[in-house]
């Protein structure tokens, strides 16, 4: 008996609605049973519609609900705030000069969309150190880690130095 049968056979044919919430729950109860590699390929199954993330051009990718821009590719490793700063006012890449360092909370939601395979077309590297800076000039460096209890939750974790993955806002 196939897992399609089964379903069919939990769930009468008429209520379409039911079998593909049950079915999308086993999905999401499947990767999140154990310590899944996030950035293995044979995992990107798409447990929501649509994608957020989409490449769009000259090594950026772009949120398609926030509209920011990321750049697909990190800086080298960068050792203080002032030089992550520095790296991020010099960049001129896509046709854009205004370039930033992320904020702790967009970092972490970068790294949600890829736990959430939402990641669509865009192939960014998101594990690793990054610096961010935050709204009152106090910045940092760290990563977003899972857990020790295997938990499909990330937890923010303080390092001495890291890359720079720039962000840039949408026009206002």
């Amino acid at each position: 008996m196939t897992f399609k049968n089964t379903i069919h056979q939990m769930i009468p044919r008429r209520d379409r609605r039911q079998r593909l919430s049950l079915l999308l729950l086993i999905m999401l109860a499947l990767s999140l049973s154990s310590c899944a590699n996030y950035s293995d390929d044979s995992a990107n199954i798409a447990l929501f519609d649509g994608t957020r993330l989409a490449a769009i051009k000259d090594n950026i990718c772009q949120d398609l609900k926030t509209k920011k821009m990321w750049m697909i590719d990190k800086s080298k490793r960068i050792e203080s705030l002032v030089d992550a700063k520095e790296y991020t006012s010099s960049l001129k890449t896509g046709g854009y000069n205004d370039w930033r360092l992320p904020t702790v909370a967009e970092l972490y939601e970068l790294y949600i969309l890829f736990d959430l395979h939402q990641n669509g077309t865009c192939q960014i590297e998101v594990d690793g150190t990054y610096w961010s800076d935050e709204p009152d000039n106090e910045g940092r460096v760290g990563a977003w880690e899972l857990d020790d209890n295997c938990d499909a939750e990330r937890q923010y974790i303080p390092k001495k130095k890291g890359y720079v993955r720039a962000i840039r806002s949408p026009e206002e």
